[in-house]
């Protein structure tokens, strides 16, 4: 009996000091933003290190890229890529994976969105320029 309420006891420190955040990894890649309109995005991998995460042979606006994936950024995501135009094209920023979307309920934002976006989508957070 006291070794199972030491086994209960040790069982429950181990579930509490487990870490339960909604984050799908901790590894960080890079990004290059293809296009941007009202937060949605497409983006590019700079690095191959998250592949599996991403497509090729996506056209967009007549050419052709490999590595790409859908994202939305949250208003925070906006926040820390504050840049002296609005235009983020071209912007290299680092993000990581997220299993779900940063629950942002004062974030207001347009409904315009891209044109056209790969199939292949993923939440993300974006942790600096």
């Amino acid at each position: 009996m006291k070794n199972t309420l030491i086994a209960i006891l040790a069982f429950s420190f181990l579930q509490i000091s487990c870490n339960k955040e909604d984050d799908l990894t901790t590894t960080t890649f890079r990004v290059k933003i293809i296009k941007e309109i009202c937060n949605d995005a497409i983006v590019q991998l700079v690095d191959s290190t998250s592949k599996a995460n991403a497509e090729d042979g996506f056209v967009f606006e007549g050419r052709t890229f490999d590595n790409v994936f859908f994202t939305t950024f949250s208003c925070a995501d906006k926040a820390k890529m504050q840049t002296l135009t609005s235009d983020l094209t071209g912007l290299v920023i680092t993000v990581k994976l997220l299993q779900a979307p940063k629950e942002d309920p004062n974030c207001g934002s347009c409904r315009a969105t891209v044109s056209s976006r790969p199939n292949k989508s993923n939440f993300i957070e974006v942790i600096g320029l």
